[in-house]
């Protein structure tokens, strides 16, 4: 790609951006995160490439499809953000050989972007035929490698397994010894709480939820250091592992007596099973009834908000937040008649009895939110600034004389895309993101084309009654079925807090805090442990 030049003769920086991928097999030959990101702002400063943005994917994974980073990369290039990636090694952008190909090939030839390794050197054209040969002999060697280690770890773990030595986290129960790797050894403590947990299950008095509580409050912890729920119980008592075999989720797979000493007998485990398969069948949990609830996934306790903390916007913490659960419970009557009602629940008053918030109705709660979305006022400031973009909007649209010769050599695009996909030039993946670029652009120029043939009565009309709705929100809401108006409460609030019968506190997102400003005389101060924007 050849520098361009300003008119006083002076090269201008290239606009380029950085890709770093993670690997955990990569971090010996010195593939870690920090590297890559050092060795490509060196290569980019060398010549003369100004980076404007890193995207990084900081999890081992061979598909370009589980990479979030990669495909926001992918989607900004579609938009002309920049002109060049730079990636630390062939490597790290793919180790197959088809979406390596596949990716260059849009990037290069669809969007005129290239990809550069700032460790490989391949020439300095990519079109040059020696230079394909070399990245592609890399890529063959790149995507060989990978199927090798793959290989070789299955190949491995099957041989550990079959040799009675268990292959994943020691379960809470057992530990590894520090340089032993391989054996699982009986902790002592932790083998004690296990075999309590089997031992009072296996009398049929207690619930999950009961001997969690019981743990609990002795101060007892999971394996991860967290409170016993009624979840890590049930996947305690149906571990094999337990009996000193190394069970396998595969179908196909058979179980292995293992080299790790079982902590209860066989007989106590039956029992269990025995016990679980009989509660669940009579007096386990209430059936959950699948029905429309207006803030499902919104609700938290606020009795539990400590145990938000360190948890806030985390990935992996989601079962130990204080979310309520939704429920509805049928009552039968003396006549036959049966009856129906809507729960919001904390989920540790029903996982461990650790909570000690009621459940409340549905309708209760629905209708203190559908109050506060009836009382959002929009400031003055937002509703002029709404109404000055649209006049903006209006004014550039007359401006415009060609919308109509645009439209039209879209949609001629638009039909040789379509026939290039149906003669089987483009894959389903291509053929998408050509389609999508032309629908967006059409649908801009078809707004402004609209927008350009009104009157100038229509736009004062159009004017005055868009600043009469932005007034007015209370008339827009109460006409709107309860399913947009689910939509809507999403789309404004991040989390509610309850407590008793309650709503106590809204956290909006970001975006609708300014819209709020009503809400105050609804509200309580908000929890002090709730993430604030920053």
């Amino acid at each position: 790609m050849e520098h361009k030049m300003n008119p006083q003769n002076k090269q201008i920086p290239r606009i380029g951006v950085g890709y770093v991928r993670e690997s955990t097999e990569g971090q010996d030959l010195g593939y870690s995160p920090k590297r890559q990101e050092n060795m490509i702002k060196r290569y980019a400063k060398e010549h003369e490439i100004h980076l404007i943005e890193f995207y990084k994917d900081l999890q081992s994974g061979t598909s370009v499809k589980k990479r979030e980073d990669f495909q926001r990369m992918i989607d900004d290039a579609l938009q002309k953000k920049f002109e060049i990636i730079l990636v630390f090694h062939t490597s790290r952008f793919a180790r197959n050989i088809k979406e390596s190909r596949h990716y260059k090939q849009l990037l290069r030839q669809k969007l005129g972007i290239d990809v550069i390794s700032v460790t490989q050197y391949f020439g300095e054209d990519w079109q040059d035929p020696s230079s394909f040969l070399n990245e592609g002999i890399n890529e063959l060697f790149d995507e060989h490698y990978s199927r090798q280690l793959s290989f070789w770890m299955r190949h491995a773990l099957a041989e550990k397994r079959r040799k009675g030595f268990s292959t994943g986290r020691p379960s809470l129960g057992y530990c590894k010894k520090k340089g032993d790797t391989r054996n699982w050894y009986v902790h002592k403590q932790e083998a004690k709480t296990v075999k309590e947990i089997f031992e009072l299950y296996a009398t049929g008095k207690y619930s999950f939820a009961d001997i969690s509580a019981k743990l609990n409050s002795k101060g007892y912890k999971t394996k991860l250091g967290n409170d016993f729920t009624y979840s890590s119980l049930k996947d305690i008592v149906s571990n094999r592992s337990y009996l000193g075999l190394i069970p396998s989720g595969r179908k196909g797979f058979p179980e292995i007596h293992g080299s790790h000493e079982p902590i209860i007998t066989e007989g106590l485990f039956e029992k269990c099973q025995e016990v679980r398969s009989f509660r669940r069948n009579t007096i386990g949990r209430p059936v959950a009834k699948h029905r429309f609830y207006l803030l499902k996934g919104l609700l938290y306790c606020y009795n539990c908000i400590e145990r938000l903390k360190g948890k806030e916007d985390k990935a992996g913490n989601t079962a130990l937040m204080p979310k309520m659960y939704c429920e509805t419970r049928v009552w039968e009557k003396s006549n036959g008649k049966k009856i129906e009602r809507y729960h919001y629940g904390c989920k540790f008053k029903r996982e461990n009895k650790s909570c000690k918030q009621p459940n409340v109705q549905t309708k209760v709660i629905d209708k203190q939110v559908i109050k506060l979305m009836e009382g959002l006022e929009l400031p003055d400031y937002i509703i002029t600034a709404v109404i000055d973009k649209l006049r903006n909007l209006f004014s550039k649209a007359k401006l415009s004389v060609k919308e109509n010769k645009e439209i039209k050599k879209l949609e001629k695009e638009r039909e040789r895309v379509n026939t290039m996909y149906r003669i089987g030039e483009y894959s389903d993946e291509q053929y998408k993101q050509e389609i999508t670029i032309i629908k967006n652009n059409l649908k801009e120029h078809q707004a402004l084309n609209r927008v350009a043939n009104k009157s100038k009565l229509d736009e004062e009309k159009y004017l005055r009654e868009t600043e009469a709705f932005l007034r007015d929100f209370k008339g827009f809401w109460k006409p709107l079925a309860a399913t947009e108006k689910r939509d809507w409460i999403q789309m404004v609030f991040k989390r509610i807090w309850v407590k008793g019968q309650k709503v106590v506190a809204v956290e909006p997102h970001d975006d609708f805090k300014p819209l709020l400003v009503s809400l105050k005389k609804f509200l309580v101060q908000s929890p002090p442990l709730t993430p604030t924007a920053q």
